[in-house]
This record gives structure tokens, C-alpha cells and sequence, in this order.
């Protein structure tokens, strides 16, 4: 009795399951709802940055024109023209109280 055995070639290629495919597939739709989500979320808040660095820009502005209207009120000539319509005058002479 002769046995005779014929080897062929098994094949090489394996199919994935179809789990790990779904599950691929499934991740890219998830990764791509939450970059469109994110940069959704970027815009919006690029848009209240602007917003804000406008508001913070005008605030800087009206502190420094507030602080220049402070300045010239505070300045001696200022002080001294409106003490003088208000009845005062330089003291001539200076007397110590002991």
C-alpha cells in the first residue's frame, strides 16, 4: 500500500473578521464627528476672543483717556487757577502754632 500525499500551497491571505472591520469603521466615524466638533467649538470661540481682545482694547483706551482728564485736574496750574476763582490766595506770610 502506497500512500501518496500531494502538498499544496495553502493560502496566505487571511480575512480580517468583520468585528475588527465594523470596529474600524466605526472609529474613523467617531474621530471625524469629534474633529468636526472641535473645530466647531475653535470658531466659536476664535469669534468670543475677538470679541473680547476688541472689548479689552477700548477699556485700555478709555483707562488711559481717564487717566489723562486725572492728570490735567491734578495738575498745580489746574489747582491753582481754581483755588483762586474759589477766593483763595497764596499765604503771604506763615505763623506757627506752638
Amino acid at each position: 500500500m502506497t500512500i501518496i500525499k500531494t502538498f499544496e500551497p495553502e493560502e496566505t491571505t487571511r480575512k480580517l473578521p468583520k468585528v475588527y472591520i465594523i470596529l474600524a469603521i466605526v472609529g474613523l466615524v467617531s474621530l471625524m464627528l469629534i474633529e468636526i466638533w472641535v473645530n466647531n467649538t475653535m470658531i466659536a470661540y476664535g469669534e468670543r476672543f475677538a470679541k473680547l481682545t476688541n472689548a479689552e482694547k477700548n477699556l485700555l483706551m478709555e483707562n488711559q483717556i481717564l487717566e489723562n482728564e486725572i492728570a490735567k485736574r491734578l495738575s498745580l496750574t489746574n489747582l491753582a487757577s481754581e483755588s483762586a476763582q474759589l477766593g483763595f490766595s497764596a499765604a503771604q506770610s506763615i505763623l506757627y502754632v506752638r
